[in-house]
């Protein structure tokens, strides 16, 4: 069996929108971009992040991406030089060659197909690239236009979680999905 492999620096261009690696740069748009109301409420972090947070949490994503094997893939998602959404893969299982996907978009570029986009070109590191057999994914029940990226890029429904997450003080409830590297190469993706 192949093992997982790492990738140290990621650059995965698609249709509308390219996938890479993050920049100390990348810092006050991307506190804009986690600061929108609608994206925030979106998330899961318990409390709006503050400018240096967000520096710090670029610099701990950079450093990350040195390690063996590679943990988690935190990517910024932009259209030429603008941001448009993020994208993230965590390595949940080296053994078990497991993954989970996570993906937001600007309010601005929401609706447009840029979260199927984003969540395919995370399918393709995390099975082409990474070697992963299983990647899943959350959301509520109730983001229906989440339900349907996931479920458009390949993702198939595995029921709900109860209570599964507590997110500001809440627990949430959390639609489950998954697809396996077998369903990808079956539909020919």
């Amino acid at each position: 069996m192949t093992p997982i492999r790492s990738v140290r620096t990621v650059h995965l261009p698609g249709p509308r929108c390219a996938l890479r690696e993050w920049t100390e740069a990348d810092a006050p748009v991307l506190h804009a971009f986690l600061t929108e109301p609608a994206v925030a409420e979106g998330l899961l972090d318990d409390g709006t992040p503050t400018p240096e947070a967000v520096a710090a949490a670029i610099a701990a994503w950079r450093a990350a991406g040195g390690r063996e094997p590679r943990p988690e893939y935190r990517l910024a998602a932009v259209d030429g030089d603008r941001l448009v959404g993020l994208g993230a893969l965590s390595v949940t299982s080296v053994e078990h060659r497991r993954g989970e996907i996570g993906y937001a978009v600007r309010t601005a570029y929401q609706g447009a197909g840029l979260g199927t986009e984003i969540t395919r070109l995370l399918l393709d590191l995390a099975f082409e690239r990474v070697g992963l057999h299983r990647v899943e994914a959350t959301t509520r029940p109730d983001n229906v236009a989440s339900r349907r990226v996931l479920e458009k890029a390949g993702l198939r429904p595995e029921g709900v979680s109860r209570s599964h997450l507590l997110v500001r003080g809440v627990w949430r409830d959390s639609a489950r999905y998954a697809v396996l590297a077998a369903d990808r190469f079956h539909r020919g993706d």
